[in-house]
């Protein structure tokens, strides 16, 4: 049997990037895949995952293991494999040398591979390609990797609460710029690929010329690179650390665990914790929580650069 990380495998199953284009599945597919989402989010309902997506998964299966891997191509971003050996257990391989944002959609990725296709690869194992999404699974994972980041009614939701904030009529049609500015703050707040926001857009019928934002796409991901209040939530999603993957990332998943099923309090795990030399910061980690007066700062400052590249007054801010 080939090593595990053994890089002539992982480059027979490489991709270039992910093709968030999954607009050729049909309804029954569809409602389908926003069931397994449903079913899947029970206990989060419409909150963010992001980078809890690893802790998210483990906590569903115990015998999903994750594995961070340095490989030197920048080809691949994530694989399923599964062991030969049928001890129930399976492997999301991801790229350490990825970004996080991206290996927080793999996982996801994977995740929908593990629960779909598990019975099948225990009889033939195999690694799953994701070299583009040339066949009906490949867009179902990715579809249901963006849904479960990012649902239809946390969606609809974060655009109600924008118009209200930003003083927009309910009847009124959003600007380009509009839907600009809120894809970028969503790329943060939930923590998947700015593309994968825009196409969540498309596939919910909340724009309709997704040709205009493909070609703008540049244009906007410099907004989201030059708001220097983001920048750290930047630096961290489009750089490699992954806090939840590190060393004894196993470890760190099991204490996340134990924090949100109620099973230690923040006191006791940053007393274990000190005692077992881990990262504070990533512990830390584990009881953020999203300040609102944080956000409206994010959003001053978002609308300042956004005005410098586009130029224009395209809505007004009310507080």
């Amino acid at each position: 049997m080939r090593a595990l990380y053994d890089e002539d495998v992982f480059k027979q199953y490489y991709q270039t990037n992910y093709d968030f284009n999954t607009t050729s599945l049909d309804e029954d597919e569809i409602d389908e895949i926003k069931s397994l989402v449903k079913e899947k989010r029970v206990n989060y309902a419409l909150a963010p995952i992001g980078e809890k997506i690893f802790s998210f998964i483990v906590e569903q299966n115990s015998n999903i293991n994750f594995e961070l891997v340095k490989l030197d191509t920048t080809n691949v971003d994530g694989m399923l494999y599964i062991p030969e050996s049928g001890n129930e257990k399976a492997y999301i391989i991801l790229n350490g040398n990825k970004p996080v944002v991206n290996q927080i959609f793999a996982a996801a990725h994977k995740y929908y591979h593990y629960i779909k296709d598990y019975e099948s690869i225990k009889e033939k194992p195999y690694i799953c390609c994701l070299s583009s999404l040339l066949n009906i699974n490949e867009k179902k994972a990715s579809r249901f990797a963006a849904e479960l980041l990012l649902p239809d009614e946390a969606l609809r939701t974060e655009i109600k609460l924008f118009k209200k904030k930003f003083n927009c009529s309910e009847k009124k049609k959003m600007k380009f710029e509009e839907y600009a500015f809120i894809s970028i703050m969503l790329t943060i707040k939930y923590q998947l690929p700015l593309k994968a926001v825009i196409y969540r857009l498309y596939e919910e019928n909340l724009i309709d010329n997704i040709n205009k934002f493909v070609a703008d796409y540049d244009v906007i991901k410099k907004v989201l690179m030059q708001v220097e209040i983001l920048k750290d939530q930047v630096d961290y999603l489009y750089g490699t650390g992954n806090n939840s993957l590190e060393e004894n990332s196993a470890l760190y998943q099991q204490i996340e665990v134990a924090y949100n099923n109620g099973l230690a309090s923040r006191t006791e795990i940053l007393d274990d914790a000190e005692k077992l030399n881990l990262n504070s910061q990533v512990i830390e980690t584990f009881f953020d929580v999203i300040d609102d007066e944080d956000d409206d700062e994010d959003d001053d400052e978002i609308l300042r650069i956004s005005k410098e590249i586009w130029g224009g007054e395209w809505f007004v801010y009310t507080s």
